[in-house]
């Protein structure tokens, strides 16, 4: 497992969610428009507004997608690391992070490798820290025994 390939996991996964997000909001419009041909009242107008709050709900995540999309694609994938940063993968001896943006945990070569955003909280603990370093996280011990 190298960080390119761990990379090229993350924006497979977000350009995946991306291209759901977008039929969701084309089926949504497509019913909308189908229902407005076919129906009037109050009973249409009310299902047309939840239509309306839908999709919008779908365009901030649309929106949130693309950007995090766009920050997983400039993390470097192959600049040497010896210290825990934006982009490392961080092996320990309970589990590999991936410094990148907030995502579900990935699969890479049969190994989850659990993805968390510089911010967690998680993160301010491993902030700098090198190989053979332990640091204490929610009372729970981590070695930390390589990082590319």
């Amino acid at each position: 497992m190298n960080r390119k390939e761990v990379k090229q996991k993350a924006v497979d996964y977000l350009t995946n969610q991306i291209q759901i997000t977008q039929k969701h909001i084309t089926d949504l419009a497509t019913d909308a428009q189908n229902d407005a041909k076919s129906s009037a009242g109050d009973k249409h107008e009310t299902g047309l507004a939840m239509m309306h709050l839908e999709q919008e709900k779908l365009n901030v995540k649309l929106s949130e997608l693309i950007n995090m999309l766009q920050q997983a694609q400039k993390l470097p994938e192959v600049k040497q690391m010896d210290k825990v940063t934006l982009g490392s993968v961080i092996k320990t001896d309970k589990a590999i992070f991936y410094v990148s943006v907030a995502i579900p945990a990935l699969k890479v070569q049969n190994q989850t490798v659990i993805c968390i955003s510089p911010v967690a909280p998680l993160m301010q603990v491993l902030q700098n820290g090198k190989q053979g370093d332990e640091i204490v996280f929610n009372k729970i011990s981590y070695q930390i025994q390589q990082i590319f």
